[in-house]
């Protein structure tokens, strides 16, 4: 706990009196995007609105608190809502509300106690478990899903919920009974909040504003039209036409409680908690280091899992949804300039002054405008370019992608994460389990060795000097000796087998027994094996075996070009 009480006025004392004017205009601009999107991903969770203004509240404040990155922007995001929504579906049908709200506080509860263990046993390595690939395919399929979702609050149909693709099906049909005001709130919107982004901001900047301004004056537009949307429906009387709007929002501050503790469903929703808390987390930690990044700053995984899984207990306790690191909230608050965590301060504090006093002025908020804000934010997840790029380095990954994304928006979003992680992980078992390996010659005239199908080299007539490329463990201890004894047996004259261990960095009791067996075999038909190069970690696993000691006398060279010399002589 020592460690990170004093994060914040850590922040505080490195970056000077200096930075507290950009905190303030960076907390002042995170809050203007907040409120809209916090309202919004509480109803794409299935949540009243103000349990998303009350995620936006307490969380961050933890968050501030304790955690190592200065920019991160914490409160709902799109993929963690959509995985609540998922979780409260399958767990509260035909439930009352109340027990879907206290399922939501369970949730966030079992996520943040979930991500505080991970970083008590200091597993912040744990973001290496989702491959890039598996992430970009699942945030895709995630954000089609999304998109997918918030069909019926901008047409006004009512479609069931289902997969992406029976959702799109049923609407494409449906599509003559669309409801003409709500369709028109939902467009404009979208078509709104995608010119205020590069449009807009080219447009300013060609009136001389300078890109910083400009780039700020965009990230506004959200919550103008918020506000001129509402105006328009409570002009025009909104509930006389069949408009749905978000209605009454409770006007308070998040009250302290502890009596979801009581509540049903713990069991139930730990599986989705841990999805939740992972994704959460990968989500958050990825944009954080990126975000550290330009400012040559450092992010400290095991204390960022200690920081999440704080805010999420408080937004538990605050009667809120689980929370973690949003991309798009991250970046505008980096570049609206917050240097320390006291920009996110400053955002809790203007959105706790919004819950307290503003909620009934968003009485006549179309449920449409927040659909369009949900569909207009997760666009951004939909990375073609990457996916393209991928796809043309490696196919397996880009088949590991495609496979991903296309398994959330057929069997759901939890479904596809653990088919996506599973796959990644197949992948790699079979990349190791069948590694590179070559035979290998000397460069005329240099100490350095290649492979023979690529360079021309000087080879032994009698010796076969081998390099594996991968760790040696049990999914690849059979095909390295395959590959050994089909080499050897085309060479009957060989009398000496090298193993160059340059790039192997563990050797398992697995592949030890097969090196064991292998040595016994070539000894008693006169072939000697030798080893070079072997790291000092390995070799000193080594030295407590028989066959490290006995190969160790004579038989372990420093450099291939010392085992080369030693058979040559």
């Amino acid at each position: 706990m020592a460690a990170f009480d004093f994060a914040l006025l850590k922040q505080l004392r490195a970056e000077g009196s200096a930075s507290r004017s950009e905190d303030l205009l960076a907390g002042i601009i995170t809050a203007i995007l907040l409120v809209p999107q916090g309202m919004a991903y509480a109803m794409l969770a299935g949540l009243p609105p103000e349990m998303g203004l009350y995620a936006s509240i307490v969380p961050p404040a933890v968050y501030a608190l304790f955690g190592s990155s200065r920019a991160l922007a914490v409160g709902p995001v799109a993929v963690a809502a959509l995985m609540v929504a998922n979780a409260l579906t399958q767990h509260y049908s035909g439930e009352d509300q109340s027990a879907v709200f206290a399922g939501a506080m369970i949730l966030a509860a079992e996520t943040g106690l979930i991500l505080v263990l991970l970083g008590v046993l200091r597993l912040g390595a744990l973001v290496s478990f989702i491959s890039h690939p598996v992430l970009s395919g699942f945030t895709t399929g995630a954000a089609i899903l999304i998109i997918t979702s918030q069909l019926k609050h901008l047409s006004g149909i009512g479609l069931e919920r289902g997969d992406a693709l029976t959702t799109v099906a049923a609407f494409l049909q449906r599509l003559d009974e669309s409801h003409t005001p709500t369709l028109l709130f939902g467009i404009g919107a979208i078509v709104l909040l995608m010119l205020a982004r590069k449009p807009l901001t080219t447009l300013l900047t060609s009136a001389g504003l300078s890109q910083r301004v400009a780039t700020i004056t965009g990230r506004t537009v959200p919550l103008v039209i918020v506000i001129g949307a509402t105006v328009i429906a409570a002009l025009t009387k909104a509930d006389s036409y069949g408009l749905s709007v978000v209605g009454d929002i409770p006007a308070g501050l998040p009250v302290p409680s502890l009596g979801f503790f009581n509540a049903e469903g713990w069991a139930a929703l730990l599986p989705s908690a841990v999805l939740i808390a992972l994704v959460g987390y990968v989500e958050s930690v990825s944009v954080a280091k990126v975000l550290a990044a330009r400012r040559r700053q450092k992010i400290n995984a095991n204390q960022e899992l200690t920081a999440l899984g704080f805010s999420n207990i408080a937004a538990a306790i605050a009667g809120a949804m689980p929370v973690a690191g949003g991309f798009s909230r991250s970046v505008v608050n980096f570049e609206a300039g917050a240097r320390t965590q006291l920009a996110a301060i400053v955002t809790a504090f203007l959105v706790a002054i919004v819950a307290l006093f503003f909620t009934g002025w968003f009485y006549f908020l179309p449920d449409a405008i927040l659909a369009g804000i949900i569909v207009v934010a997760v666009t951004q997840l939909i990375d073609i370019a990457g996916a393209r790029a991928i796809w043309r380095y490696d196919r397996a990954d880009g088949a590991a992608l495609i496979t991903t994304a296309m398994a959330v928006l057929i069997l759901g979003i939890e479904s596809g994460l653990v088919i996506g992680i599973v796959l990644s992980l197949a992948l790699y078992l079979w990349r190791t389990s069948q590694p590179h390996m070559a035979v290998l010659g000397q460069v005329p005239g240099t100490g350095h060795f290649r492979n023979v199908n690529r360079h021309i080299v000087d080879t032994l007539p009698r010796a076969l000097i081998v390099r594996v490329d991968e760790n040696l463990y049990f999914a690849n201890a059979g095909a390295v000796e395959d590959y050994l004894m089909r080499h050897i047996n085309a060479r009957p004259e060989i009398n000496a087998v090298v193993l160059l261990m340059s790039a192997v960095s563990y050797i398992d009791a697995s592949a030890l027994e097969m090196l064991e067996h292998l040595e016994q075999d070539l000894r008693a038909s006169g072939i000697t094996m030798h080893l070079a190069e072997v790291k000092g970690p390995v070799m000193d696993r080594l030295r407590r075996t028989s066959f490290g000691q006995e190969l160790a006398a004579d038989r372990i060279h420093l450099s291939a070009k010392s085992a080369w010399d030693t058979l040559t002589n």
